[in-house]
């Protein structure tokens, strides 16, 4: 665990400890694993899972989750979670004030609720949702600001004590400055709105991705993404609407991918997608899950119902290609299934 954990976490380790006396003997393992897991990761998305792992088993949850304020400050978005169903974190957000995760981020205090029917500040989700009948939700506070929340959750009423939510707390405490640290480093190569890496990033990354796919003689594919007719939805909706569309799109864009897969937005509504170790067949078949993601379900915001689509053009690098060469053609091939009617995939030659 890092110094800056422990030396903030001190006295909250210490009451709990008094809170967790008599616990099972697997909690010096699941402390362990946190620590160890704060410690060694770089990746943020991948600690914040891993810690919403081991909370929901520390606490007993059915399900853990990790919001994060928004660049503003206004508005907490779902970055990790462990338990709930498939698409849950898919457009989650709460304004500041809203919602239980909202008033406890709003304070910067800790809530424990036995029955979320019984309570004014829970908001439920009129989407299918893991279903929610007792809570505890916690600050992420770093340097006495908080930062987001973090949240345990059970299907059975009063299924939460204070025990568990001193063990969250310290949980939260012990990641919270690390959680920032680690966000203010991605920022430099991360676009505010979608939390995607940017095109700084892309510049960067795919020369030296290209040199080692040449190397070791792996293939790699390049994706372009492009949403259709979102010039449509701006003039439509106007375009608070439209960066809400562009979150779901990276979003589902990320939930079509895989771990080692890196998502870019190039620019606008464009995305890019590094698929290392990745034929051109493979490539086709991420894309077609990329393209299907956006299809099957309306993107909802500000009370608008709005079918999104998006076209896919799919490139293999050759040996000795430029960076610029293969993102062009990734292009081409993305311009060419416009051409072809929108909506679908199209391979480079």
């Amino acid at each position: 665990m890092w110094p800056s954990a422990i030396a903030t976490c001190r006295s909250s380790a210490i009451r709990t400890r008094e809170a967790m006396a008599g616990r099972p003997e697997q909690l010096p393992r699941i402390l362990f694993e946190i620590g160890k897991t704060i410690g060694g990761s770089r990746d943020l998305p991948a600690m914040m899972s891993r810690i919403s792992e081991l909370a929901t088993e520390l606490v007993g949850a059915d399900a853990t989750s990790i919001m994060l304020l928004d660049s503003q400050g206004e508005r907490l978005m779902a970055k990790a979670a462990h338990g709930l169903r498939v698409g849950r974190l898919d457009g989650v957000s709460f304004a500041v004030g809203e919602g239980v995760a909202g008033w406890v981020v709003q304070r910067g205090e800790p809530a424990r609720i036995d029955d979320v029917s019984q309570d004014d500040r829970f908001v439920p989700r009129d989407a299918p949702s893991t279903p929610i009948a007792s809570m505890i939700c916690v600050p992420l506070l770093a340097g006495g600001r908080p930062i987001g929340v973090m949240t345990a959750t059970s299907q059975r009423t009063g299924a939460f004590d204070q025990a568990d939510l001193e063990m969250l707390a310290f949980v939260a405490q012990t990641i919270a400055l690390d959680v920032e640290n680690a966000r203010l480093r991605k920022l430099t190569v991360t676009d505010p709105l979608t939390g995607c890496y940017n095109r700084e990033y892309l510049h960067m990354q795919l020369p030296a991705r290209l040199r080692e796919a040449e190397d070791h003689g792996t293939p790699l594919s390049v994706a372009m993404i492009d949403v259709d007719h979102f010039k449509d939805v701006n003039d439509a909706y106007g375009h608070a609407v439209g960066d809400r569309v562009l979150t779901v799109v990276a979003d589902r864009l990320r939930a079509a991918i895989r771990g080692r897969d890196v998502l870019v937005r190039y620019g606008g509504e464009e995305f890019v997608a590094l698929l290392p170790d990745t034929d051109l067949a493979a490539a086709r078949d991420i894309g077609e899950r990329m393209r299907a993601k956006l299809e099957e379900n309306p993107v909802h915001a500000e009370g608008q119902s709005i079918d999104v689509r998006v076209s896919v053009g799919v490139a293999r690098a050759r040996p000795g290609e430029s960076a610029q060469d293969v993102v062009g053609r990734a292009d081409a091939a993305m311009y060419a299934a416009k051409r072809a009617g929108r909506n679908r995939v199209e391979v480079a030659p």
